[in-house]
């Protein structure tokens, strides 16, 4: 499913008040989107636009061609968004089952049974009465298994261990499809770096990039270097007694993204604009 952002904006408060989110454009079709930013650049604010749990200020928040905020039972059965420590509001997995899963018409029990077994999880194991850490591993096991064509997750990996978090990565290769669209947003980047095939960065409620890796990947390389003297860099950092740096790519180079290093290039006032320009 595709989501159309068209110069979305939204205040908490008066029209005279700031806004949290300020003329976002962008297209979000299938695929797993990284959203960065830093505490209150907006990105929970959007991710709930999306969802469908606040309307806009301005502009508008589409899933295909509908508005979100109306709330459509026929939309709202194909988003599902999940929050770092969200409460759900049952009992145990067994009971979210009963009485939520049936909105969403492309649950899958088998996927849910084999995800939980992963994190070592009972499905009728009280909620209560589990720790921060397994309560997030049981709803990041439930939403995966809800397969909506929609899936925010924020933060996933907050509360998980090393294992779990390499277990949440494999999870996710695993139950997400080609044709599902899934937003996450986090401030830790490794946990899943290797799964993402776009990139989304707010600042102060704009959005500086919307693109994906591989349109990155044509337009700037992330290279080492001994230091940065001689070296056209777009922006360097210092790393253990090398220098990390971007450069332009004239299709001759081949790199990994460095998303750290992409962000913090992002947030410096002497290199965003140039960085910004190389990828439009």
């Amino acid at each position: 499913m595709e989501i159309s952002l068209k110069q979305l904006t939204f205040r908490y408060g008066s029209k005279s008040s700031a806004p949290a989110l300020d003329g976002i454009n962008a297209e979000v079709g299938p695929g797993i989107h990284l959203l960065l930013g830093e505490n209150g650049a907006g990105k929970t604010t959007l991710l709930h636009l999306i969802d469908g749990l606040l309307s806009p200020s301005e502009g508008k928040c589409l899933i295909n061609g509908g508005p979100t905020g109306n709330r459509l039972p026929s939309v709202l059965s194909k988003v599902f968004y999940l929050g770092a420590g969200m409460p759900l509001p049952a009992v145990s997995i067994a009971e979210m089952v009963r009485i939520h899963a049936a909105f969403y018409p492309t649950f899958s029990a088998d996927t849910l049974r084999r995800n939980l077994a992963d994190f070592g999880i009972d499905e009728n194991e009280r909620l209560s009465k589990m720790s921060m850490g397994t309560r997030q591993k049981a709803a990041v096991a439930y939403a995966l298994a809800l397969h909506t064509p929609i899936l925010l997750l924020d933060e996933p990996a907050t509360g998980l261990d090393i294992q779990s978090k390499q277990k949440l990565q494999t999870m996710l290769a695993r139950c997400t499809e080609s044709d599902q669209t899934v937003i996450i947003s986090t401030h830790n980047i490794a946990d899943l770096q290797n799964l993402y095939d776009s990139l989304m960065v707010l600042r102060h409620g704009r959005m500086l990039m919307a693109e994906s890796i591989d349109h990155i990947l044509e337009h700037m390389a992330f290279v080492n270097a001994v230091n940065a003297d001689g070296l056209d860099a777009l922006y360097s950092s210092q790393r253990l007694g090398s220098t990390r740096c971007i450069v332009a790519n004239d299709g001759s180079l081949e790199t990994d993204i460095d998303f750290h290093l992409l962000y913090l290039a992002l947030y410096d006032p002497n290199a965003s604009a140039a960085i910004i320009d190389l990828v439009k």
